[in-house]
């Protein structure tokens, strides 16, 4: 069964580390409905573009204001004490981020398109696009959870991380 749920974009949990790491489990679920959604769109194509509807708007507002919040807030407070290898992680993460942003505008396209009718030729080319982009998140988020919250804790002052908590606040209410 193909779950369906509504998402805002939630409040900021207890700490902005904490956060990015529970948003990161958030987007697992979401990348795990897009593909479930694929997979069912021959058997039960109404459940499935609810479905991806409400994935492709999670990922509209929240995981946009994720990436926002670590291209934002995180990262350039981390570099202020980061050495030149961490630097070049961190290029790297924004680096990623651009990637996954084209395969994710054209996953949009298409989930329109099947929105407007769910036509033979359009399920490979989503389920492509969703397995290329669930590929490039996993292993994206795997990285960020071993690496980049591990420098975040080890680096960010608690005065910065009450600052990356009120930006991060601040952008959900205006979400």
């Amino acid at each position: 069964m193909i779950q369906i749920q509504l998402d805002k974009a939630p409040p900021v949990a207890d700490g902005p580390i904490d956060h990015l790491v529970a948003c990161h489990r958030r987007i697992e679920h979401r990348l795990d409905t897009l593909e479930r959604a694929g997979a069912a769109l021959d058997q039960s194509p109404e459940a499935s573009l609810i479905a991806i509807e409400n994935s492709v708007r999670f990922m509209d507002v929240s995981g946009v204001l994720h990436t926002i919040d670590e291209e934002e807030s995180v990262f350039p407070r981390i570099r202020n004490a980061a050495n030149p290898d961490e630097i070049a992680y961190l290029d790297n993460l924004e680096a990623e981020h651009r990637e996954a942003d084209q395969v994710y505008l054209r996953l949009k396209e298409v989930a329109t398109s099947l929105m407007n009718g769910v036509t033979p030729e359009a399920i490979p080319e989503y389920r492509n696009l969703v397995a290329k982009l669930s590929g490039m998140y996993r292993s994206h988020i795997a990285s960020e959870d071993q690496v980049l919250m591990e420098l975040g804790r080890r680096v960010l002052t608690p005065s910065e991380l009450e600052v990356i908590q009120s930006e991060m606040r601040a952008r959900r209410a205006s979400a």
